[in-house]
């Protein structure tokens, strides 16, 4: 027994040892360092189509406003590309989210920073919506968030991005929102938050070649007094044939219109771009008029005013009665070969910053208040540099078919009539009579030209009849009678006479005499064959002139549904190129005009403009 318990003292003292080195060596191993087994791998490796996101958003920190903001363009239940961080604005964003999520694929943990919440604000990959206090040097511990979603709303990509490491290009401190880790990173993200970069660049969708009519109309608002200070109108219309633009009004004598003004209007008005947009406020319809409710109710109709005069847009009395919108800054109408035509309505400046200008973030005036001027030390519009530089302004656009811009639709040609000599078989033919005496055609070859040519005599300052020689006596020369009524005087070697001097010679042939019938039918030919020709014509001119008014209408129909729910804002380059003068635009004509000078002075047709020279009276200001 003694010796069997003393073996199982050795055995119990042999496990403790072995146990207690067991512990001691797992004790003093090195422990295993978060994520760096992750090093390698991507962030979403389950993330391979860039297609099947639809939807991004974007939030960051803007230090200046102390405030996250957000920026998110998605695919809508309908289908459409909308962007929601600006009222749902219509978007052209299927290929720009396909780049950015593409590069978002197969980004791999390149390294471990650190693993502790306390480095995240060192490295900038807080949330935009965290909490905390930008540093002294100005370094702002939050990032950018970045995420994708697919069309059931499941999350494809999630990211904060942080600050770009030093001496590493493209590599940046990111993190996963629901992990500790902070990884680095290379990035190449094709990524915008500006507003402008997801939307359709080209508003009113207008080509230069089609503009022919441009009407600039210059009045503005006194807001005081109520009234509209009317200026200058000016009128251009596009010559067809030569493509000049002439003015009306214009002193064709002494002047002209300077092409290089024009074309700078054209090309503004083809490539305008709008930085910002509003929802247009309830009551006002799709082609800018005030709803029949609104109209009828004198309290609505002020809400609708206060609304719109922040913006600088008036409801006004027109002609009849009738309420219409008026802009503070004017109006310009630009009508197209195929029948559409814009008016732009101009309005007050946009005022705040960037994020303000693009969907209207700013606390808005009180109720009744108008338009408030800049307060000391605030910059309308938040000045850029370059194209975007100075104050933006508001503007509506409004677009209608006018026919009359098509010009006249052809006529059908009218078949010539035949002439009655065609249509009588027994008709003589007669030859054109030559002479009084038809028994002396070839001996009198002037005397019988001057008859066919209406019995006039061949002088016409001579009122004597041309004496007749006797039937036995030799035929006078042409030369003879004016020699015998010419003066005492010497007379000049050559004839005087010019029927002398152009009638034939006695041995020359005589001309052919004329078929009546035979011209009749030559001239009804020619008529008949310009008329088939013009038939032809015809049937393609109408089919051409039917086509651009069906293309007109359909443009019509397109723009006026994306124009319907929206104020824009745009530049303060692009308002003042619409601003165009006289001055700017006429210069003084050249001594000797270049061939296809523009067209100038003569009255051209009406824009069909209504009220346009009518006076216009604020609500208050009538009845």
């Amino acid at each position: 027994m003694n010796s069997t318990k003393r073996t199982f003292m050795f055995l119990g003292t042999a496990a403790g040892s072995l146990l207690l080195a067991f512990l001691v060596n797992l004790a003093s191993a090195p422990k295993a360092v978060e994520g760096f087994s992750e090093i390698g791998q991507e962030f979403f490796p389950e993330f391979l189509d860039p297609l099947k996101a639809t939807e991004l958003s974007v939030v960051k920190y803007d230090a200046e406003l102390k405030e996250p903001q957000s920026f998110a363009v998605k695919k809508n239940d309908q289908g459409f590309w909308v962007i929601p961080s600006h009222h749902d604005y219509p978007a052209e964003a299927a290929e720009r989210l396909a780049r950015t999520a593409a590069s978002m694929i197969g980004i791999r943990k390149v390294a471990v920073q650190s693993r502790s919440k306390d480095d995240w604000g060192r490295y900038g990959v807080l949330e935009p919506t965290a909490e905390a206090t930008v540093a002294a040097d100005g370094t702002d511990p939050r990032g950018t968030q970045l995420a994708l979603k697919d069309g059931s709303g499941n999350e494809l990509v999630n990211l904060v991005i942080g600050r770009a490491v030093e001496g590493r290009d493209a590599h940046y401190y990111v993190r996963q929102p629901d992990k500790n880790t902070v990884f680095v990173a290379k990035l190449n993200v094709d990524l915008s938050t500006k507003f402008a970069d997801w939307i359709e660049p080209d508003l009113l969708k207008v080509n230069q070649p089609d503009l022919s009519r441009i009407l600039v109309n210059r009045y503005s608002v006194d807001e005081q007094q109520g009234t509209i200070n009317q200026g200058e109108v000016l009128d251009f219309l596009k010559d067809k044939t030569s493509g000049k633009w002439g003015l009306d009004g214009l002193n064709a004598e002494t002047e002209q219109v300077k092409e290089a003004a024009l074309t700078d209007l054209v090309r503004n008005l083809d490539q305008l771009k709008i930085v910002g947009v509003r929802p247009k406020p309830q009551g006002l319809n799709a082609d800018l008029t005030v709803s029949e409710e609104v109209a009828q109710n004198p309290l609505l109709r002020q809400v609708l005013q206060t609304d719109m005069q922040r913006q600088g847009y008036f409801v006004a009395r027109g002609p009849q009665n009738s309420v219409q919108l008026v802009s503070n800054e004017g109006e310009l109408i630009a009508g197209t070969t195929n029948g559409v035509r814009y008016t732009l309505y101009f309005g007050e400046i946009a005022r705040g910053t960037a994020k303000d200008i693009e969907v209207g973030l700013k606390e808005q005036p009180a109720e009744g208040a108008a338009a408030e001027p800049a307060k000391e030390g605030e910059t309308p519009a938040d000045p850029a540099s370059g194209p975007e530089k100075g104050p933006r302004r508001y503007l509506l656009v409004k677009v209608d078919y006018d026919e009359g811009l098509l010009g006249a639709k052809p006529e059908e040609p009218v078949a010539p009539e035949k002439p009655a000599i065609l249509n009588d078989a027994n008709a003589p033919v007669d030859p054109a009579p030559a002479a009084d005496k038809p028994a002396e055609p070839a001996e009198k070859p002037a005397e019988g030209a001057e008859k066919a040519e209406g019995d006039k005599p061949a002088d016409p300052g001579c009122d004597e009849p041309q004496p007749k020689p006797a039937a036995d006596e030799p035929q006078a020369t042409p030369a003879e009678p004016a020699a015998a009524a010419a003066p005492a005087t010497p007379a000049p070697a050559a004839p005087q006479d010019p029927a002398a001097a152009a009638a034939p010679a006695a041995d020359e042939p005589q001309p052919a005499p004329v078929d009546p019938k035979a011209e009749a039918q030559k001239a009804y030919d020619q008529a008949l064959a310009e008329y088939e020709a013009a038939k032809a014509g015809h049937a393609a001119a109408v089919k051409a002139w039917d086509d651009r008014a069906k293309e007109g209408q359909k443009r019509v129909k397109e723009l006026s549904q994306r124009f319907a729910g929206w104020y824009y804002v745009i530049t303060a380059e692009s308002f003042e190129k619409f601003q165009i003068s006289r001055t700017v635009a006429v210069e003084p004509k050249s001594a000797e005009p270049a061939p296809g000078a523009a067209p100038g002075g003569a009255a051209l047709p009406g824009l069909n403009v209504p009220g346009l020279g009518a006076p216009i009276v604020p609500p208050g200001g009538g009845n």
